[in-house]
């Protein structure tokens, strides 16, 4: 870029013209190629990003069933726990009641139930919040290779 201004400052030299004119050429010429040179570096950069959020966009729509399955299964998994605080707890909690069970014992018995299934659902939860963060990371390195790939396509083609 600096041989690019010594250039134009070598050919303003070999013209008689006021210095400060000179200058004011210099610094218009200097300030239209840095906006010329800015431009193409940003479209550059929002080409990678549209080559980079369209394969994103194209992974998503071939993982969209991995996607479903794993949405739908935290969903069962949040029905499943509502449902197990909402109902199944009163129920068993009636029935130790029905059961004559002592009161000390029942609630005890509960805690533990609900300490249990409360373990359960969350290692439930961890495994497939695993699953799906695995799913993402794979769709992100996907993108990322393909986006290297054709970049690499590019260059050999310039």
């Amino acid at each position: 870029m600096q041989s690019v201004f010594d250039a134009i400052e070598k050919a303003l030299e070999e013209i008689e013209i006021d210095p400060k004119l000179k200058s004011l050429l210099i610094e218009n010429l200097m300030f239209k190629i840095n906006q010329k040179v800015n431009m193409t570096t940003l479209s550059i950069k929002l080409q990678t990003l549209y080559e980079y959020e369209k394969h994103y966009l194209e992974l998503i729509k071939e993982y969209k069933e991995e996607i479903k399955f794993a949405n739908t299964i935290q969903e069962d998994l949040r029905k499943e726990r509502a449902k197990f605080f909402a109902e199944t707890l009163d129920d068993v909690s009636e029935t130790l009641k029905k059961a004559q069970v002592d009161d000390k014992v029942a609630s005890k018995w509960l805690e533990e139930l609900v300490n249990s299934y409360t373990k359960s659902l969350d290692l439930s939860s961890g495994l497939i919040e695993e699953n799906t963060l695995e799913t993402i990371g794979k769709l992100k390195k996907d993108t990322k290779t393909s986006i290297k790939e054709s970049e690499l396509k590019e260059d050999e083609t310039d």
